[in-house]
């Protein structure tokens, strides 16, 4: 599973390069690199979605969950070059923005997917709050600059601890002790997420989440007699 995140990450970088590339004016004696290069990531955008294609289990699906994919991959400059419409270049840009677009959105759900994993996203916020609220605090007990303050919550929560700056009074020393322990919690729960994460991708079910949808809506139909009697059959 970690070999498929390298991969994913390793796309969504060829994906920025793309649309880098297309952004950015490039020098003429650069210009064959560049095309060179961009001709590469391309072949990779097709390969990647071909294979995950052939991989998928419902092929319509597929083609409708990742209809951006397939945009990135059509040869617009190829189909417009013989029209020499010089219009058609920021549609040649476009393209290449489907294509960080599309893995963006790959990524982004397996960001979301693993946030929920152990209620990782309530440490986080959790842990910003008390940063926000501890440098609020600071600058008024330790009369600290704001933007000191931030930092020294920030390092402090993180258990990074630079001691470049450090509370002087009580309540200053009670915060500091308070954010540690928020950091240690951090940690504790971003460890367990990840294993959890992890876990749980490897162990996922091969099974078609289509055909599942389609039973339960068939289930859903079924009177309460008929449920009644479904349920006696399988006990």
């Amino acid at each position: 599973m970690k070999k498929k995140y390298i991969y994913e990450i390793s796309i969504c970088i060829l994906a920025i390069i793309s649309v880098v590339f297309a952004v950015i004016d490039i020098t003429k004696g650069l210009e064959s690199i560049q095309k060179n290069i961009d001709t590469v990531i391309y072949i990779i955008f097709v390969i990647d979605y071909f294979v995950r294609l052939i991989l998928a289990n419902s092929k319509k699906e597929f083609i409708k969950l990742n209809i951006f994919d397939l945009i990135a991959i059509i040869p617009f400059n190829s189909a417009f070059r013989m029209f020499r419409v010089l219009k058609f270049t920021k549609l040649l840009k476009l393209t290449k923005l489907f294509r960080l677009g599309s893995v963006s959105i790959r990524l982004l759900t397996k960001a979301k997917r693993f946030l929920n994993t152990n209620g990782l996203k309530y440490v986080i916020i959790l842990v910003i709050l008390s940063i926000a609220i501890s440098s609020l605090i600071i600058t008024k007990v330790e009369h600290m600059p704001l933007p000191d303050a931030i930092w020294w919550a920030f390092v402090t929560a993180t258990t990074v601890g630079y001691g470049d700056l450090s509370p002087t009074t009580p309540l200053g020393r009670i915060i500091a002790a308070l954010l540690m322990l928020v950091g240690i919690g951090l940690i504790g729960s971003l460890t367990s997420s990840i294993t959890s994460f992890f876990l749980n991708e490897k162990e996922e079910p091969t099974y078609n989440n289509d055909k599942v949808d389609m039973v339960l809506a068939l289930y859903s139909r079924l009177t309460d007699e008929e449920k009644e009697s479904f349920k006696n059959n399988i006990e």
